[in-house]
Formats: structure tokens, sequence, C-alpha cells
């Protein structure tokens, strides 16, 4: 059992899946309070395994994690957007978010039918086609279409879908008589050219489909620098009005009382101003930041529910501090609404595991999550994550467009060749002199021998678990991560992967090429459009296999380096105990 205890500690995780994740959409409680939750419960498509669908997400809630393959995505790999998003939630009640409903001054339109690869008119995309990438994924859904209303997902914003589909948003290019509310009705039916949408919030297949089904969409991801973000501006289009409002047409959930609104609105002055933040963009990483910052919530599936009469969102905000994605994503959305800074509710998933065989992201349930959206004018809606999960992290923007394409660097033969960790000098136990005791000698084998067994069975555990390579650049860099903290090297919020990597580095001469290598490669997958070239990707794996044969090594050095510092405190405090004057600071 010990030794169970010690592999746990020192051992890296088989999967970089995200328990986190089963957030939203995630598994099972009776409340079906988000637009993919797979549910246990009493909700609709209730049943281990389904995913019963609603409009709506309601922070709060407990979640029981319930593995289940949801879909499988191939493809581009997105760069600036790494999640598949599902549905754009934008009114806020003080206790759920769901679908804009449609009023005299935002007018919500559905167009049933738009044809097959036919161009979605909308105006919420950059003008600027430098501004844009434009790229295209396939969707395997496995579960029953009834089970997501047939939701088409995506990367980013949608411009086509291979199949017929049905699209919902503000369309203020359609006229309503005075003094009459618009309903949501279909504009344009067959044959006819749809009108332009302002903005999308849904997009699901029009025909009937059986599972597995499969769709391709072909999408728009905004490549914005952050320098080119902080000089937006807030010149915003006349239809902005409900992303910014905190209550869509003042409807507040009856029973609750919104007074902490004006505390949530002071603390995010208090956020922005401590940051000198002026812009949206730097309001919006504040505030991203603050979340983010270690020790200041605690990221549960199960957080304390708030007491009766009391919201969720500011239990978990003033006093519980616990909370998981709906929780994190709605307290920075109202945060970032009471600065005037239009934002909504974002629910879908996070990428899942890529499978380097069939080159398809393979995504859970586990993976389902919710985040923030942000508007900037010429820029469209970018994501932003308030979620400290240790699973889905800020996106990394270049500081300059000149930084989107980061220039290729082959690898030099000296690179490619392995470089060994040099072993450690043999320690000299000493001989024994004539008047040793022979039980001293017996005692000081056995508890080497032991010593001995302890870390033969670790480092058969260690080999059998990394017999599963990963081989895409994201999990080497998280395994990199984990063996810095194993070896006490300092993070610090706001690393670049060239910062931490420098000082990782440092603490393993030998490996100091591959690992300043990886943070390179790692750097380009973020930033560059495209990301890694094949040559580059075989590269990152070249690197990672040299690090992995030492990787054992030090992570057992370590971990006995650890146990020889507890001795020698411990030898300290014995000393003194028996010694009446102080010890020296050593």
């Amino acid at each position: 059992m010990a030794i169970l205890a010690i592999a746990f500690l020192i051992l890296p995780p088989l999967s970089s899946s995200d328990i986190s994740g089963a957030l939203i959409p995630g598994v099972v409680h009776a409340d079906p309070f988000h637009p993919f939750g797979i549910g246990t419960g009493s909700g609709p498509g209730g049943g281990i395994g389904s995913i019963g669908y609603s409009e709506t997400v309601r922070p709060g809630a407990q979640l029981k994690a319930v593995s289940h393959t949801v879909m499988r995505v191939s493809g581009d790999a997105p760069i600036y957007y790494p999640y598949w998003r599902g549905i754009a939630l934008a009114a806020w009640d003080g206790i759920q978010w769901s679908l804009l409903p449609s009023t005299q001054e935002v007018p919500v339109r559905q167009q049933p039918l738009v044809a097959a690869a036919a161009t979605i008119p909308r105006d919420d995309l950059p003008s600027d086609s430098q501004r844009i990438q434009i790229q295209h994924d396939t969707f395997q859904l496995i579960v029953p279409p009834e089970q997501t209303l047939a939701t088409v997902f995506s990367s980013a914003e949608i411009i086509s879908v291979n199949q017929p589909s049905t699209v919902r948003g503000i369309m203020t290019s359609q006229p309503t008589l005075p003094g009459l509310v618009p309903a949501l009705v279909n504009v344009a039916g067959d044959n006819v050219s749809p009108s332009t949408f302002d903005t999308v919030d849904r997009i699901h297949l029009t025909n009937r489909v059986r599972a597995p089904y499969t769709f391709t969409v072909t999408e728009a991801v905004p490549n914005a620098a952050v320098d080119e973000l902080k000089s937006a501006g807030t010149d915003y289009p006349t239809w902005i009005g409900p992303y910014i409002n905190l209550y869509a047409g003042d409807v507040i959930a009856k029973g609750y009382a919104t007074t902490r609104d004006a505390e949530i609105a002071a603390l995010a002055q208090t956020i922005v101003h401590a940051a000198n933040a002026t812009t949206p963009y730097d309001q919006a990483k504040a505030i991203e930041s603050w979340f983010l910052e270690k020790g200041r919530f605690t990221y549960t599936l199960t957080p304390p529910p708030a007491p009766t009469g009391v919201r969720p969102l500011d239990y978990f905000l003033f006093t519980s501090k616990k909370g998981f994605c709906q929780d994190f994503s709605t307290a920075m959305n109202v945060m970032l609404r009471s600065l005037g800074i239009p934002s909504r509710q974002m629910s879908g998933f996070g990428q899942g595991l890529f499978d380097d065989k069939t080159r398809q992201y393979i995504v859970n349930a586990l993976d389902a999550h919710s985040w923030v959206e942000v508007f900037f004018p010429g820029y469209g809606w970018i994501p932003f994550e308030a979620t400290p999960d240790n699973i889905n992290a800020p996106i990394n923007r270049p500081a300059t467009r000149a930084l989107l394409n980061i220039p290729s660097t082959p690898a030099t033969e000296a690179s490619a060749r392995p470089r060994p960790i040099p072993k450690e000098p043999a320690v000299d136990a000493g001989g024994s002199s004539s008047n040793s005791a022979f039980p001293d000698i017996w005692r000081q084998a056995v508890v080497a021998g032991g010593a001995l067994l302890v870390l033969l069975i670790i480092g058969i555990l260690l080999a059998a678990r990394w017999l599963l390579a990963v081989k895409d650049i994201p999990r080497i860099w998280r395994r990199l991560l984990f063996l810095g903290d194993r070896l006490n090297v300092p993070r610090h919020q706001g690393d670049t992967p060239q910062e931490f990597g420098g000082r990782l580095a440092s603490f393993v001469p030998p490996l100091d090429e591959e690992v300043r290598r990886l943070a390179n490669l790692y750097t380009r997958a973020s930033f560059r459009r495209g990301g890694l070239s094949a040559a580059e990707l075989a590269e990152a794996r070249r690197a990672w296999h040299r690090i992995r044969g030492s990787y054992t090594g030090l992570v057992v050095s370590a971990w006995r380096d650890a146990l020889r510092r507890g001795r020698v405190v411990s030898a300290e405090e014995g000393a003194a105990s028996e010694n009446p004057e102080p010890s020296r600071r050593r």
C-alpha cells in the first residue's frame, strides 16, 4: 500500500482528459441546466450515457462525471479557438442563462432553411480577410440527434454547413410594425435569399438524421494579436445592446434579490483599477487573470449549495469561492457587463484527446465546458477562459501581428543527437570497522535492500505508464510542467513558454537544448496559423523521446532528495532536543 501511495504521488497522469469538463454538459445532474448536459437525472434525455438538451446554463449545481464519447472531430486544428462551440447564451436573469428572447428592441429571427453549403449572411465577422483564418472541420456525432437537437458544432463562427441548416440570431434588417413585439418568426423560406443576421447564437440541422451522423462546417477564426485587440476601441454596432445589458429585457428571476449586483460591479472596478487596465481587452484579461490566480478560488464539481433565497452567483463569488466552469464563466460575464463590455456565455466542449492514428479529436462528455466570449469591433467574438481547472487554459495570443507566423528553424545535427544525463557518482558506503556490530550491518542491509526494491517497483510502474507515449505538443508540454513541479521549478502567473522552459532547462543542464526547443515549438503551435508542420511535430517527438529517457531518473531523484531533506531536518531537530545550546542556522 505504501508503494502504491508513493507511486501515486510521483507518477505523471496517464491521460489528459478533463474531468473538469464534466462540467456543463456534464453528466448528470437531476437539474438539466446545460445545453448538452449528460445526465442521469429526470430531466429531458435523462439516463446514463444520454445527453439531456436544454437551452439554459444555471450556476451553482453539483455534477457527477460519467464518461461517454459524444463525437469525433477531424480537420484543421483550432489555434485561436480551442473549443467545440455549440450555443451562445446571452439572456441572464440572475439565476440562469438562456437564449435571447425576441423583443421590440431585439428582434431575434430564425432562418428555417439555409441550403447546404450556402454562405450564412452575417455582420459579426471581421470584414478584413487578413483578420480571420478560414478552416474546415468534420464532426461525427455518436449520440442520437434528438439529444442535442441536432446542434451544429464548430470551432469558431460558422460560415456554412454542408447540410441544410436552421439559423437563429439577431436580425435587425427585418422591420417590425410599430407597437408589435416580434415573436421568433421564420424569415425567408425555400428558394429565397436569406436576410443578413447581425449575430448568430445557434445553428442546427434541418433534415432528420440518425446516429451516427456527420456534417462538415466552414468556419472563420479571428486571428487577432494582442495589440490589435487593445486598439479595437468601443465603436460597437447598434445590435450589441443585449450583450451589454445585465438583464435581458429587465427580466429578473423571482424570489432573489439583486442587491449584490452593485458589489459585483465594484469588485470588477477594483480588479481593473489594480491592473491599470483601461481598454476592454486589458480589462477582460485582468478579470480573467483574477479568477485564475492560484489560491483565490477552488475548482470543484461538488461546490456547496447556496442557502435558500441566496443567488448561487453571490454565494460562489463572496462566500464559498468554490465551483466549476459555469460558476467562473458566469461571474466573469456579469463583471464584464458591469463595465460596459459586451459578452456572452458559451456552451460546448473542450478539444478532447487527439488520436494520432485516425487524426481525430475524440470528444468525451467529460470534456464539456462553458466559457466567455467578448465582442471586439472589427474582430468579432473572442474567447476568454476564467476556469482554473488546469485543462482549459487562456489562449496565448502573439503580442503583434508580425508574430502570428513564426519562421520555422530546421533542427541541427547536434540537436538531433541524444545527450545522456550524467550518472551520479557512486556512493561510498565505507568499509565496516572491526568493531562494527553485526546487527547494525544487517539492519543497514535490510534498509538498503528495501529501498532498492521500492525504487525498482516505482521504475517498473513508471515504465509501464510511459508505454502510452504522448505525441502531440500540448500533452508533451503538460508533461514538462509536471516535471518542473517535481523539481520545484518556479512557475509564475503569466509565464510565457520560453520563460518557464528557460528555468526548467537550468535545472536539467544536460537536457537544456531539448527543453528550450520544445518551449519554442509549443509557442509556435499556440501562435502560428496552422500550427506545427509535420517536420516540426516530428522534431518535437524526437526531443520528447530524449527527455523521456531521463524522466524516470529525474523524478525518482527528486523524490529521493525530498526524503533526504526530511531526514536532515529530523536529525537536526533530534540534536537540538539533546543539546541545550541553540543550533546555528545553515
